[in-house]
Protein backbone atom coordinates (compact mmCIF):
# COMPACT_ATOMS: atom_id res chain seq x y z
CA UNK A 1 0.00 0.00 0.00
CA UNK A 2 2.79 2.78 0.84
CA UNK A 3 4.62 1.24 -2.58
CA UNK A 4 1.18 2.48 -4.35
CA UNK A 5 1.00 5.59 -2.42
CA UNK A 6 4.28 6.36 -3.59
CA UNK A 7 4.35 5.60 -7.35
CA UNK A 8 0.53 7.62 -7.48
CA UNK A 9 2.27 10.36 -6.01
CA UNK A 10 5.04 10.99 -8.36
CA UNK A 11 2.53 10.71 -11.30
CA UNK A 12 1.23 13.24 -10.17
CA UNK A 13 3.82 15.25 -9.25
CA UNK A 14 5.31 14.65 -12.60
CA UNK A 15 1.80 15.16 -14.09
CA UNK A 16 1.19 18.81 -12.16
CA UNK A 17 4.82 19.59 -13.78
CA UNK A 18 3.23 18.69 -17.26
CA UNK A 19 0.62 21.05 -16.90
CA UNK A 20 2.27 23.80 -15.17
CA UNK A 21 4.87 23.82 -18.43
CA UNK A 22 2.34 23.67 -20.85
CA UNK A 23 -0.32 26.11 -19.42
CA UNK A 24 1.44 29.88 -20.86
CA UNK A 25 1.60 27.93 -23.98
CA UNK A 26 -1.67 26.46 -24.00
CA UNK A 27 -2.97 29.89 -22.68
CA UNK A 28 -1.61 32.01 -25.57
CA UNK A 29 -2.52 29.85 -28.04
CA UNK A 30 -6.71 29.37 -26.75
CA UNK A 31 -6.01 33.62 -27.13
CA UNK A 32 -4.64 33.56 -30.63
CA UNK A 33 -7.12 30.58 -31.65
CA UNK A 34 -10.38 32.98 -30.50
CA UNK A 35 -9.42 36.21 -32.39
CA UNK A 36 -8.79 33.37 -35.34
CA UNK A 37 -12.10 32.38 -34.80
CA UNK A 38 -13.02 35.99 -35.57
CA UNK A 39 -12.16 35.08 -39.44
CA UNK A 40 -11.87 31.63 -39.75
CA UNK A 41 -15.05 30.00 -39.28
CA UNK A 42 -17.14 27.82 -41.62
CA UNK A 43 -18.81 30.57 -43.34
CA UNK A 44 -15.27 31.83 -44.62
CA UNK A 45 -14.01 28.47 -46.03
CA UNK A 46 -17.07 27.19 -47.35
CA UNK A 47 -16.48 30.24 -49.77
CA UNK A 48 -13.31 30.14 -50.41
CA UNK A 49 -13.90 25.74 -51.54
CA UNK A 50 -15.29 27.41 -54.96
CA UNK A 51 -12.76 27.97 -58.25
CA UNK A 52 -11.12 25.12 -59.75
CA UNK A 53 -9.73 21.76 -57.52
CA UNK A 54 -6.15 23.09 -57.37
CA UNK A 55 -6.89 25.94 -55.93
CA UNK A 56 -9.73 24.64 -53.53
CA UNK A 57 -6.90 22.53 -52.13
CA UNK A 58 -4.93 24.27 -51.60
CA UNK A 59 -7.06 26.78 -49.91
CA UNK A 60 -8.26 23.69 -48.10
CA UNK A 61 -5.19 23.19 -46.74
CA UNK A 62 -3.91 26.82 -46.05
CA UNK A 63 -7.25 27.43 -44.31
CA UNK A 64 -7.18 24.52 -42.43
CA UNK A 65 -4.20 24.32 -40.18
CA UNK A 66 -4.71 27.60 -38.58
CA UNK A 67 -7.46 26.03 -37.17
CA UNK A 68 -8.08 24.87 -33.23
CA UNK A 69 -10.44 22.23 -34.64
CA UNK A 70 -9.77 18.67 -33.37
CA UNK A 71 -9.98 15.34 -35.37
CA UNK A 72 -13.53 14.34 -34.20
CA UNK A 73 -14.74 18.43 -34.19
CA UNK A 74 -13.32 18.69 -37.93
CA UNK A 75 -16.04 16.02 -39.14
CA UNK A 76 -19.51 18.11 -39.06
CA UNK A 77 -17.17 21.41 -40.51
CA UNK A 78 -16.02 18.49 -43.34
CA UNK A 79 -19.95 17.49 -43.86
CA UNK A 80 -21.13 21.05 -44.10
CA UNK A 81 -18.33 21.44 -47.06
CA UNK A 82 -19.32 18.48 -48.82
CA UNK A 83 -22.84 19.62 -48.24
CA UNK A 84 -22.53 23.23 -49.70
CA UNK A 85 -20.58 21.77 -53.10
CA UNK A 86 -16.71 20.99 -52.41
CA UNK A 87 -15.45 18.38 -54.10
CA UNK A 88 -13.71 14.88 -52.69
CA UNK A 89 -10.20 16.27 -53.48
CA UNK A 90 -10.63 19.98 -50.98
CA UNK A 91 -12.57 18.23 -48.38
CA UNK A 92 -10.26 15.18 -48.18
CA UNK A 93 -7.87 17.96 -48.19
CA UNK A 94 -9.41 19.64 -44.94
CA UNK A 95 -10.07 16.87 -43.21
CA UNK A 96 -6.48 15.60 -43.31
CA UNK A 97 -4.78 18.96 -42.51
CA UNK A 98 -7.16 20.51 -40.12
CA UNK A 99 -6.92 18.46 -36.83
CA UNK A 100 -3.44 17.41 -37.44
CA UNK A 101 -2.06 21.12 -35.69
CA UNK A 102 -3.47 24.63 -34.77
CA UNK A 103 -1.89 27.93 -33.27
CA UNK A 104 -2.45 26.00 -29.44
CA UNK A 105 -0.49 23.29 -30.75
CA UNK A 106 1.76 24.99 -32.56
CA UNK A 107 2.85 26.96 -29.67
CA UNK A 108 2.64 24.18 -26.99
CA UNK A 109 4.84 21.89 -29.19
CA UNK A 110 7.25 24.84 -29.38
CA UNK A 111 7.54 25.24 -25.75
CA UNK A 112 7.48 21.80 -24.63
CA UNK A 113 9.49 20.08 -27.42
CA UNK A 114 11.71 22.92 -29.27
CA UNK A 115 11.13 24.98 -32.19
CA UNK A 116 12.00 21.93 -34.68
CA UNK A 117 9.13 19.79 -34.19
CA UNK A 118 7.32 23.18 -33.76
CA UNK A 119 8.07 23.77 -37.59
CA UNK A 120 7.94 20.21 -38.99
CA UNK A 121 3.99 19.54 -37.69
CA UNK A 122 1.99 22.09 -39.59
CA UNK A 123 4.83 21.58 -42.42
CA UNK A 124 3.95 17.79 -42.35
CA UNK A 125 0.13 19.06 -42.06
CA UNK A 126 0.88 20.89 -45.30
CA UNK A 127 2.37 17.90 -46.96
CA UNK A 128 0.01 15.67 -46.07
CA UNK A 129 -3.02 18.00 -46.95
CA UNK A 130 -2.04 18.75 -50.25
CA UNK A 131 -0.99 14.97 -51.03
CA UNK A 132 -4.48 13.71 -49.70
CA UNK A 133 -6.88 16.34 -52.21
CA UNK A 134 -4.34 15.06 -55.10
CA UNK A 135 -4.10 11.49 -54.82
CA UNK A 136 -8.12 11.62 -53.80
CA UNK A 137 -8.76 13.59 -56.92
CA UNK A 138 -6.77 11.70 -59.02
CA UNK A 139 -7.94 8.07 -57.90
CA UNK A 140 -11.59 8.47 -56.81
CA UNK A 141 -12.53 12.50 -57.78
CA UNK A 142 -15.95 13.70 -58.70
CA UNK A 143 -14.14 16.52 -61.04
CA UNK A 144 -15.23 20.14 -60.03
CA UNK A 145 -17.66 20.44 -57.31
CA UNK A 146 -20.78 21.43 -58.02
CA UNK A 147 -21.53 25.38 -57.44
CA UNK A 148 -22.36 25.59 -53.66
CA UNK A 149 -25.75 25.39 -52.40
CA UNK A 150 -26.98 29.27 -51.24
CA UNK A 151 -26.94 29.47 -47.84
CA UNK A 152 -30.22 30.87 -46.03
CA UNK A 153 -29.15 30.74 -42.74
CA UNK A 154 -28.90 34.44 -40.88
CA UNK A 155 -25.91 34.94 -38.28
CA UNK A 156 -26.58 37.05 -35.61
CA UNK A 157 -23.71 38.47 -33.48
CA UNK A 158 -24.31 40.99 -30.83
CA UNK A 159 -21.17 40.94 -28.86
CA UNK A 160 -18.77 43.11 -29.29
CA UNK A 161 -15.12 41.55 -30.62
CA UNK A 162 -13.25 41.01 -27.82
CA UNK A 163 -15.85 39.16 -25.98
CA UNK A 164 -16.06 36.79 -28.95
CA UNK A 165 -12.23 36.64 -28.99
CA UNK A 166 -12.76 35.71 -25.18
CA UNK A 167 -15.11 33.09 -25.48
CA UNK A 168 -14.46 31.36 -27.96
CA UNK A 169 -10.93 31.18 -26.68
CA UNK A 170 -11.36 30.67 -23.26
CA UNK A 171 -14.34 29.24 -22.88
CA UNK A 172 -15.54 26.99 -26.06
CA UNK A 173 -11.78 26.30 -26.82
CA UNK A 174 -10.89 24.45 -23.39
CA UNK A 175 -14.72 22.90 -23.39
CA UNK A 176 -13.71 21.19 -26.30
CA UNK A 177 -10.16 20.44 -25.49
CA UNK A 178 -9.53 20.67 -21.57
CA UNK A 179 -10.38 16.95 -21.05
CA UNK A 180 -7.80 15.91 -23.74
CA UNK A 181 -5.25 18.06 -22.38
CA UNK A 182 -5.22 16.11 -18.44
CA UNK A 183 -5.74 13.37 -19.79
CA UNK A 184 -2.79 13.80 -21.92
CA UNK A 185 -0.80 15.03 -18.94
CA UNK A 186 -1.31 12.41 -16.66
CA UNK A 187 -0.27 9.93 -19.32
CA UNK A 188 2.86 11.94 -19.38
CA UNK A 189 3.06 11.63 -15.39
CA UNK A 190 2.45 7.51 -15.48
CA UNK A 191 5.15 7.33 -18.09
CA UNK A 192 7.42 9.37 -16.45
CA UNK A 193 6.86 7.93 -13.31
CA UNK A 194 6.83 4.36 -13.72
CA UNK A 195 8.38 3.42 -16.96
CA UNK A 196 12.22 2.23 -17.01
CA UNK A 197 14.34 4.58 -18.66
CA UNK A 198 14.61 3.58 -22.56
CA UNK A 199 12.40 0.96 -21.97
CA UNK A 200 11.15 1.09 -25.21
CA UNK A 201 14.18 1.45 -26.63
CA UNK A 202 15.46 -1.58 -24.96
CA UNK A 203 12.40 -3.91 -26.28
CA UNK A 204 12.23 -2.46 -29.66
CA UNK A 205 15.15 -0.81 -30.94
CA UNK A 206 14.64 -0.12 -34.32
CA UNK A 207 13.02 3.74 -35.04
CA UNK A 208 11.02 2.17 -37.96
CA UNK A 209 8.99 -0.28 -36.04
CA UNK A 210 8.54 2.18 -33.30
CA UNK A 211 6.66 4.05 -36.11
CA UNK A 212 4.80 1.37 -36.44
CA UNK A 213 3.65 1.09 -33.75
CA UNK A 214 2.97 4.28 -32.32
CA UNK A 215 0.85 4.52 -35.61
CA UNK A 216 -1.08 0.95 -34.83
CA UNK A 217 -1.69 2.80 -31.78
CA UNK A 218 -2.64 6.71 -32.47
CA UNK A 219 -4.99 6.30 -35.55
CA UNK A 220 -7.55 4.70 -33.77
CA UNK A 221 -7.06 6.45 -31.28
CA UNK A 222 -9.02 9.85 -30.67
CA UNK A 223 -6.40 12.09 -29.62
CA UNK A 224 -6.36 16.14 -30.42
CA UNK A 225 -2.97 17.96 -31.32
CA UNK A 226 -2.26 19.97 -28.52
CA UNK A 227 -2.77 17.06 -25.92
CA UNK A 228 -0.55 14.67 -28.47
CA UNK A 229 2.20 16.81 -27.64
CA UNK A 230 2.42 15.27 -23.93
CA UNK A 231 1.79 12.00 -25.00
CA UNK A 232 4.64 12.49 -26.95
CA UNK A 233 6.59 13.86 -24.62
CA UNK A 234 6.20 10.46 -22.19
CA UNK A 235 6.92 8.49 -25.15
CA UNK A 236 10.54 10.09 -25.45
CA UNK A 237 10.25 9.55 -21.42
CA UNK A 238 10.17 5.50 -22.39
CA UNK A 239 12.97 5.27 -24.76
CA UNK A 240 11.21 6.17 -27.96
CA UNK A 241 12.97 7.63 -31.27
CA UNK A 242 12.37 10.67 -32.10
CA UNK A 243 11.26 10.14 -35.51
CA UNK A 244 8.64 7.70 -34.00
CA UNK A 245 7.22 10.43 -31.46
CA UNK A 246 7.09 12.98 -34.89
CA UNK A 247 5.10 9.75 -36.64
CA UNK A 248 2.35 10.08 -33.24
CA UNK A 249 2.07 13.42 -33.61
CA UNK A 250 0.70 13.08 -37.38
CA UNK A 251 -0.68 10.51 -37.16
CA UNK A 252 -2.42 10.21 -33.59
CA UNK A 253 -4.28 14.15 -34.17
CA UNK A 254 -4.67 13.35 -37.86
CA UNK A 255 -7.59 10.62 -38.00
CA UNK A 256 -9.65 8.94 -35.62
CA UNK A 257 -12.16 6.12 -35.36
CA UNK A 258 -14.67 7.86 -35.90
CA UNK A 259 -12.70 10.41 -38.66
CA UNK A 260 -12.53 7.47 -41.06
CA UNK A 261 -16.27 6.28 -40.91
CA UNK A 262 -17.17 10.02 -41.65
CA UNK A 263 -15.09 9.83 -44.84
CA UNK A 264 -16.55 6.45 -45.38
CA UNK A 265 -19.85 7.84 -45.33
CA UNK A 266 -19.19 11.36 -47.12
CA UNK A 267 -17.32 10.18 -50.09
CA UNK A 268 -17.03 6.36 -49.83
CA UNK A 269 -14.77 3.40 -49.39
CA UNK A 270 -12.01 3.92 -51.38
CA UNK A 271 -12.10 7.87 -50.89
CA UNK A 272 -11.30 6.18 -47.31
CA UNK A 273 -8.32 4.05 -47.88
CA UNK A 274 -6.86 6.71 -49.63
CA UNK A 275 -7.24 9.16 -46.81
CA UNK A 276 -5.68 6.56 -44.34
CA UNK A 277 -2.65 5.45 -46.61
CA UNK A 278 -1.40 9.34 -47.26
CA UNK A 279 -1.39 9.89 -43.57
CA UNK A 280 0.53 6.33 -42.69
CA UNK A 281 2.69 7.22 -45.44
CA UNK A 282 3.58 10.73 -44.46
CA UNK A 283 3.48 9.96 -40.66
CA UNK A 284 6.62 7.27 -41.71
CA UNK A 285 8.35 9.49 -44.33
CA UNK A 286 8.01 12.69 -41.70
CA UNK A 287 9.56 10.37 -38.81
CA UNK A 288 12.33 9.14 -40.96
CA UNK A 289 13.29 12.82 -41.96
CA UNK A 290 13.61 13.30 -37.95
CA UNK A 291 15.87 10.01 -37.41
CA UNK A 292 18.32 11.38 -40.58
CA UNK A 293 18.41 15.00 -39.19
CA UNK A 294 22.35 15.65 -37.76
CA UNK A 295 22.31 14.10 -33.42
CA UNK A 296 22.62 17.45 -32.54
CA UNK A 297 19.43 18.99 -34.37
CA UNK A 298 17.66 16.67 -32.16
CA UNK A 299 17.88 15.82 -28.30
CA UNK A 300 17.19 12.21 -27.87
CA UNK A 301 14.08 11.19 -25.35
CA UNK A 302 15.78 11.41 -22.06
CA UNK A 303 16.99 14.92 -22.77
CA UNK A 304 13.79 16.04 -24.15
CA UNK A 305 12.38 15.34 -20.76
CA UNK A 306 15.14 16.04 -18.43
CA UNK A 307 14.12 19.64 -18.21
CA UNK A 308 10.73 18.38 -17.34
CA UNK A 309 11.41 15.99 -14.26
CA UNK A 310 13.61 18.46 -13.03
CA UNK A 311 10.84 20.91 -12.35
CA UNK A 312 8.80 17.77 -10.80
CA UNK A 313 11.33 17.24 -8.59
CA UNK A 314 11.23 20.85 -7.36
CA UNK A 315 8.54 23.00 -8.84
CA UNK A 316 8.75 26.67 -8.19
CA UNK A 317 5.64 28.94 -7.17
CA UNK A 318 5.38 29.93 -10.43
CA UNK A 319 4.41 26.46 -12.35
CA UNK A 320 2.51 25.65 -9.35
CA UNK A 321 0.46 29.09 -9.95
CA UNK A 322 0.45 28.18 -13.86
CA UNK A 323 -0.70 24.62 -13.66
CA UNK A 324 -3.45 25.31 -11.16
CA UNK A 325 -4.76 28.57 -13.56
CA UNK A 326 -5.02 25.83 -16.77
CA UNK A 327 -7.00 23.78 -14.60
CA UNK A 328 -9.56 26.11 -13.54
CA UNK A 329 -10.08 27.73 -16.82
CA UNK A 330 -10.89 24.52 -18.06
CA UNK A 331 -12.92 23.55 -14.86
CA UNK A 332 -15.00 26.64 -15.29
CA UNK A 333 -15.24 26.32 -18.94
CA UNK A 334 -16.94 22.74 -18.77
CA UNK A 335 -18.84 23.31 -15.67
CA UNK A 336 -19.38 27.07 -15.29
CA UNK A 337 -22.71 28.27 -16.01
CA UNK A 338 -23.48 29.14 -19.47
CA UNK A 339 -25.59 31.49 -20.74
CA UNK A 340 -28.56 30.42 -22.89
CA UNK A 341 -28.52 31.37 -26.52
CA UNK A 342 -31.20 33.87 -27.75
CA UNK A 343 -33.75 32.87 -29.65
CA UNK A 344 -32.32 31.67 -33.18
CA UNK A 345 -28.59 32.05 -31.94
CA UNK A 346 -25.60 29.02 -31.86
CA UNK A 347 -24.82 27.22 -28.81
CA UNK A 348 -21.83 28.03 -27.29
CA UNK A 349 -19.99 24.93 -28.77
CA UNK A 350 -21.19 25.89 -31.90
CA UNK A 351 -19.16 29.55 -31.85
Amino acid sequence: MRRFAESAGEVLKHTWAVLGEMAPWVLGGFLIAGALSLWLNARVVRTHFGGGRVGAILKAVGLGIPLPVCSCGVIPLGASLRKHGAGKGPTSAFLMSTPQTGVDSILVTYGMMGGLFAVLRPLAALVSGVLCGFAVEALDGDGNAPPAAADSGIEAETRPWWARVLHNGFIVLPRSVGGALVAGALVSGIVMALVPENYIAEKIANPLAQMGLTLAFGIPVYICSTAAVPFAMGLLAAGLAPGAAMAFLIGGPGVSASTLLAVWRLMGPRTMLVYVSVLALCAIGFGLLVEMLPAGWMPSGLEAVNAHAHHAAGATWLLHAQAALLLALIAWAKWGPRKKPAPGAAADDDD
